[in-house]
């Protein structure tokens, strides 16, 4: 299916410039706009820069510091100041170890790409994320503080017959989730 990427807002948080560029050079092919694609190196300008652009796509890198891109993932989840908790995360990494991609989708990322990675392989795991969005889920634990924001983790649809301690949440239509109390 064709798509209109030009004013898609993609922030890419990636510790090495030259992977960034191969990454920004991929989305241009998608149409992406080069004045639409925005540049961090850690955390923390990753986080301000989303704050005050409230991009509609995030491709955030695992960073061994040591595992930075988790840190900031949580962040945009569950910080009273992010602008949409709901943003689509592709987070890319240097392993596909089981440890580190259960890690990613516990964070609540939404898929998860192993480096080295192709052109191809990256335009299918954004065609995914924008073909087969998953339902948006969030849980708080028993003081009330969030214990998952993201993605539904459930990839099959079968019927679930545990307690059901998470809420569903459609991000166009019912708000946000509950936010972490700060002190």
């Amino acid at each position: 299916m064709a798509y209109d990427f030009k004013s898609v807002r993609v922030l890419v948080v990636e510790s090495s410039p030259p992977l960034f560029q191969l990454i920004k050079g991929v989305l241009g092919l998608f149409g992406v706009s080069d004045m639409n694609v925005d540049s961090a190196f850690t955390v923390e300008e990753g986080f301000e820069k989303f704050i005050r652009k409230n991009h509609d796509l995030l491709i955030v890198d695992w960073m061994d510091t040591p595992d930075s891109g988790i840190r900031l993932v949580r962040k945009i989840r569950t910080h009273a100041d992010s602008p949409n908790p709901f943003v689509p995360i592709l987070m890319t990494a240097g392993s596909g170890h089981s440890n580190r991609v259960i890690k990613s989708r516990d964070a609540g990322v939404t898929d998860y790409l192993v480096k080295p990675f192709s052109a191809q392989m990256l335009a299918k795991r954004i065609e995914h994320i924008v073909e087969k969005p998953r339902p948006f889920v969030f849980y708080t634990d028993e003081d009330g503080k969030p214990g998952y924001v993201g993605p539904d983790r459930r990839t099959k649809q079968q019927p679930f017959e545990g307690e059901e301690r998470r809420q569903s949440v459609d991000p166009k239509t019912q708000g946000t989730p509950p936010q972490k109390k700060t002190s």
